[in-house]
């Protein structure tokens, strides 16, 4: 198996160099073959010159213009300082005598060779020197021009996952290769990846060097001595408190990072780390922020049940006193009066408490919806059945349409929501007041209307009706006033379904509580026709 994996290895090596070579030859082959075509057609120029009657002078200026736009294309000192040597040669093979040999008769040619040589040579690097400079200038002018791009994307993140994948598109871009972006947190765990381009950043090799990038908090990869082997080049993203995350950019095996590029890595890669620290302490002030506003709600809302648990516990405990210590004195019809007051106040009680439960598991988002489908008509019976008591005066019928209306909610949950608007109407309106509960499918919404006939809601409580322990500032026709926690709640659990409520007075007097609900495009959630 050894013996195998050698040989295979042996053998990538071997086409490796035949290929580095081959190219060696046709890059040599190629700019040989560019001299002379050059020196050629300097030659063909300096004779029409030279018929026409024109200097020495002009033939050896064209020679070194042929001689600097050479330079010009190969940017090889080496090939410019043989084409400089060869425009000696053909300018004395040609235009000095005898014709057509590298002898001479006059004395003073050989000092003209050697400053044309010079000359020659010594334009051709400026040539070298200015084309390379230009060169640099315009990439790091586009480099300048990159970054200061990506940092406008960067500033616009909100977020470490958006963070990532910016950071990831843009270097792609620019280096128009495959790029990983891996942040980690304060435990070192892997929190927040995105690659740009092919994922060859999975394979145990290229983790290991990406882990080893976060731990030593050094290069590592492809071009340096850790992980040589590896398919990319990693960098660590390093920040005030330590390394946050790690770059790395894929590469062929004859490809490395110029030092231009490196250095635009190296500036980058603190920019992302700048941005990601905002980020995550802007998270930090958010978590802070949200539990200090939990723990004030708590606050608020023991101070705002404390009182209403009070008065309910000190009137069951007065009623149970009453009938225990005068059970022999008091009437019957006393007693049952008494009784009553005892369940009244105990299912206010109830209520109350599963109106605290399920608002407490909303904001620590522990409910769950149970969706399941239920008939419309089922639920509005189940939460009138809920309101409707002996001692309740008030007229509540329901309005159902022809269809049955099948949709796939929490039942349980919006039965509670139809239990605390009909448990608000009948407390804030009088005796005899008619409460009603209607349903309708309307295009892809359904939607349920809880309304009434009393005094209604005056303006300045309208739009604080959903805020968390806002009562109302008017008459209380029940037993006594609510927590402010009822509507509340049911907003929490209609936006949980992802529909919306709202309440408003009716024309003459009365109050309408309506809440829209998404009928599910599933052929099992239809409409049923019958005839009622």
């Amino acid at each position: 198996m050894c013996k195998k994996k050698v040989n295979t290895v042996t053998k990538e090596a071997s086409s490796k160099k035949y290929f580095d070579n081959l190219n060696k030859i046709s890059t040599t082959i190629y700019n040989i073959a560019t001299m002379f075509v050059m020196l050629a057609l300097c030659t063909g120029i300096s004779i029409f010159f030279k018929r026409n009657g024109s200097l020495e002078s002009d033939i050896v200026m064209v020679y070194l213009m042929g001689i600097i736009v050479f330079s010009y294309l190969v940017s090889s000192y080496f090939y410019s300082f043989l084409a400089a040597v060869c425009g000696v040669l053909f300018y004395n093979f040609f235009f000095t005598e005898p014709y057509f040999t590298l002898q001479v008769y006059n004395p003073g040619y050989p000092v003209t060779f050697l400053i044309m040589f010079i000359v020659g040579s010594f334009i051709s690097t400026l040539t070298i020197r200015l084309k390379s400079q230009t060169s640099l200038a315009e990439e790091r002018e586009q480099r300048f021009k990159s970054l200061y791009q990506i940092e406008r994307k960067l500033l616009g993140v909100k977020s470490s996952e958006s963070l990532a994948k910016v950071s990831a598109e843009e270097l792609a871009k620019q280096f128009s290769a495959d790029v990983l972006v891996q942040f980690f947190d304060n435990s070192g765990q892997a929190q927040n990846r995105y690659v740009e381009g092919s994922d060859f950043f999975g394979d145990d090799k290229e983790r290991l060097a990406c882990y080893e990038t976060y731990h030593s908090a050094n290069c590592c990869g492809h071009g340096t001595t850790l992980f040589p082997k590896s398919k990319a080049y990693y960098l660590p993203v390093i920040g005030q408190g330590g390394v946050l995350g790690v770059i790395g950019i894929g590469l062929t095996k004859s490809l490395v990072l110029t030092p231009l590029q490196m250095k635009f890595l190296d500036t980058i890669a603190p920019q992302i780390a700048v941005v990601l620290e905002r980020e995550r302490l802007y998270e930090k002030q958010e978590e802070t922020q949200i539990q200090v506003q939990r723990e004030r709600l708590r606050t608020d809302m023991l101070r705002a049940i404390s009182h209403d648990l009070r008065t309910p516990l000190t009137s069951i405990m007065g009623s149970a006193s009453t009938i225990i210590y005068n059970f022999a004195t008091v009437s019957d019809d006393i007693k049952k009066e008494f009784l009553h007051n005892i369940y009244n106040d105990a299912s206010w009680l109830n209520e109350m408490v599963e109106n605290i439960l399920n608002m407490t598991r909303i904001d620590e988002g522990k409910i769950a919806l149970n969706l399941e489908q239920e008939a419309a008509e089922e639920i509005i019976a189940e939460a009138i059945s809920h309101v409707k008591k002996p001692t309740n005066k008030h007229i509540i019928t329901a309005k159902m349409p022809a269809d049955i209306i099948l949709l796939k909610v929490d039942g349980v949950l919006i039965t509670q929501v139809l239990v605390n608007l009909l448990g608000n109407a009948i407390n804030y309106t009088p005796e005899g007041t008619e409460i009603s509960v209607s349903v309708n499918k309307i295009e892809n919404e359904i939607i349920f209307e809880v309304s009434d006939n009393g005094p209604g809601i005056s303006e300045t409580d309208l739009p604080h009706m959903f805020e968390r322990f806002y009562s109302q500032h008017t008459k209380v026709y029940g037993t006594r006033h609510g927590t402010g926690l009822g509507l509340s709640l049911c907003k929490s659990i209609i936006e949980a379904h992802g529909g919306k409520i709202d309440i408003h007075n009716r024309e003459p007097h009365g109050t309408v509580v309506r809440f829209c609900l998404p009928a599910k495009e599933d052929p099992n959630d239809a409409t049923i026709s019958l005839s009622r």
